[in-house]
């Protein structure tokens, strides 16, 4: 039952659960609305950062889907918006809308990861209760058999 409970807490999904689920205090993002530059660029970094670890974090729990989805929604979006860049002289809200959708991304992901944990610990639960229950079927079958 040990190593049950060593693969819950040593899961992918328990580090991108924690990233993902972490929060920042209203008074900090309020004081960051007074340097909006500051906190795009903090945005902007953070999301550089965070994005390999997502990604390979995704890749090792097999989950394709949704690395498709974050190219689909942040990859081709970006591709377009350099695009644009070359073409059209002024098109900084195009890079602000790839932010907004990464980070709309990282909150579907967020939803979608607690659902996985969930899950997890369901079946990892059940499965401790049914090796209990395998033990006490063993003890209580060995009082018959002498």
């Amino acid at each position: 039952m040990n190593e049950i409970e060593i693969r819950l807490s040593n899961t992918n999904l328990t580090r991108l659960s924690k990233y993902l689920n972490y929060e920042i205090a209203g008074s900090v993002l309020f004081l960051f609305s007074f340097f909006a530059g500051f906190l795009i660029f903090f945005l902007i970094v953070a999301a550089l950062v965070f994005t390999p670890f997502m990604l390979y974090e995704l890749y090792k729990e097999n989950k394709n889907g949704w690395i498709v989805f974050f190219f689909i929604l942040i990859v081709v979006p970006f591709i377009l918006s350099i695009i644009f860049h070359l073409t059209v002289s002024f098109v900084f809200p195009w890079y602000l809308i790839v932010l907004a959708l990464f980070y709309f991304y990282c909150f579907l992901l967020r939803i979608e990861v607690n659902n996985w944990m969930r899950e997890r610990r369901s079946k990892l639960q059940y499965i401790i209760e049914k090796q209990k229950r395998q033990i006490e079927t063993e003890v209580f079958m060995s009082k018959f058999k002498d």
